[in-house]
């Protein structure tokens, strides 16, 4: 359901003016037609429009995209920033990861992280080889 408020949420900020338009057509569907035919058109339109936002999927292609190129970089950028990373710990038990590009935070003893990269959140992930070895070496230069 979350998937479906987004895609109607994009639908309506990109596409406003088919939902201006819809709203005409039923002022005027609405004070021209009588009766049941008036209300199965009035019906239609909505349904239509309704279908359409919730197959509107540009903008979570465009997010997907981005955000998987933006995890590739960030996943690069930690071989080369990993020896200059700082480890800490803070009181709640969590931990902090931080580099030159890339910040690292978690729960320690949890599989899932949520990664930084210049300072714009991608997400949160579950711990790879490559993310379990930048915070070790993170660690290790720490101390």
């Amino acid at each position: 359901m979350d998937f479906a408020i987004e895609h109607l949420m994009a639908f309506v900020q990109e596409k406003w003016w088919i939902i201006l338009i819809a709203a005409v057509v039923l002022v005027i569907i609405i004070k021209v037609v009588k009766a049941i035919v008036k209300w199965l058109l009035v019906a239609a339109i909505i349904a239509g429009l309704v279908l359409y936002g919730l197959n509107y999927e540009p903008i979570r292609e465009a997010v997907d995209s981005v955000a998987e190129y933006s995890l590739d970089a960030a996943f690069q950028a930690m071989t080369g920033e990993a020896e200059d990373a700082e480890y800490t710990i803070e009181e709640d038990g969590s931990f902090t990861v931080v580099s030159k590009s890339i910040k690292i935070t978690g729960a320690i003893g949890s599989d899932k992280v949520t990664v930084y990269f210049h300072g714009v959140k991608l997400g949160e992930v579950t711990i790879t080889d490559a993310i379990r070895s930048y915070i070790e070496t993170a660690q290790g230069a720490s101390q």
